[in-house]
């Protein structure tokens, strides 16, 4: 039961926000047509565009073929490129999901090694200095970072290319970049659950009865992963729609600057299609940590039902 309430909330909360985009963006002033081909067009080709795009059917109308688009995957085509939108978002998902696996992976190789070895140490100064160090990590901005990196290891030592070339190595500086603040975030939440976790009865239970260090760090981290599982679920929204700013700097054509390129143009059906995707992999995503988050921890689950 616990599953099938979290299913229809899933399949009501995508219906809401595809509703609400579509109201959100027919309520924006101005006309696409005359967008497209300029203030300076005569009256009879924006007349025959917006015919040809269907702007002159009345707003009832627009929604529901809009709707009976979404649920057989066709949101029309774009104002801007002339291609269908689903295709245009296909095209980019895979090296956005690229980006995301990869972040992800640097993020957990690096902070939870780099959790037990701050965990072990026992000089309070020391501990305050890294301390320090993963607070500026979580509050470097990303553009100046990005530009910073850029400069430094693409231009000055060129250990990497200048942008996104279509290869893994030219994606490996941004997805550092990107993982820097949340390598940050995920050390200091992983160090905390450490910290509360050793204290824990069955730790000095087990150590007591002799179980190995190794074992014994393993309990220790599995329970101490379990509260960062929204912290990855938050991180692969963030991925997955699009890191703008970072896509932007490294000239990478993702999610994200498709969707600045859609605003810049107002070009609705792609703007509409973006909004829809990345409303559902939210949801998705939420979806899906619930419920792993149930099946690790099933106290959620009983709590719930």
């Amino acid at each position: 039961m616990y599953y099938i309430k979290k299913l229809l909330k899933m399949l009501f909360s995508i219906y809401l926000i595809g509703t609400i985009s579509f109201l959100l963006l027919e309520l924006i002033p101005g006309d696409p047509a005359l967008a497209i081909l300029g203030v300076e067009s005569s009256a009879e080709d924006v007349a025959i565009l917006r015919e040809s795009l269907g702007l002159n059917k009345s707003f009832i109308e627009r929604y529901f073929i809009w709707g009976k688009g979404v649920l057989l995957g066709d949101f029309g085509n774009s104002f801007k490129y002339g291609e269908p939108v689903s295709k245009l978002i296909l095209d980019r998902l895979p090296l956005t999901i690229e980006i995301a696996i990869l972040t992800i992976l640097i993020v957990l190789l690096v902070s939870i090694p780099l959790s037990f070895a701050i965990h072990k140490i026992k000089k309070a100064s020391i501990k305050r200095v890294l301390d320090f160090i993963i607070g500026l990590f979580i509050s470097i901005p990303s553009f100046w970072l990005g530009i910073i990196s850029m400069f430094l290891f693409s231009v000055i030592l060129r250990w990497f290319s200048v942008g996104y070339n279509n290869s893994i190595s030219s994606l490996i500086l941004p997805c550092i970049v990107i993982a820097i603040p949340n390598i940050g975030v995920f050390t200091s939440y992983i160090k905390s659950n450490l910290d509360i976790e050793m204290r824990e009865e069955y730790i000095k239970y087990l150590y007591v009865n002799g179980v190995k260090r190794f074992w014994l760090n393993l309990y220790i981290l599995k329970n101490s992963i379990i509260p960062v599982i929204p912290l990855v679920g938050i991180m692969l929204i963030d991925l997955i729609t699009g890191v703008v700013i970072i896509e932007q700097i490294f000239s990478i054509p993702g999610i994200g600057r498709l969707m600045i390129t859609a605003v810049i143009n107002r070009d609705l059906p792609l703007i509409q299609g973006l909004i829809f995707y990345t409303s559902v992999v939210l949801v998705i995503i939420n979806f899906g940590i619930d419920i792993v988050y149930s099946i690790v921890d099933p106290r959620i689950r009983s709590e719930r039902e």
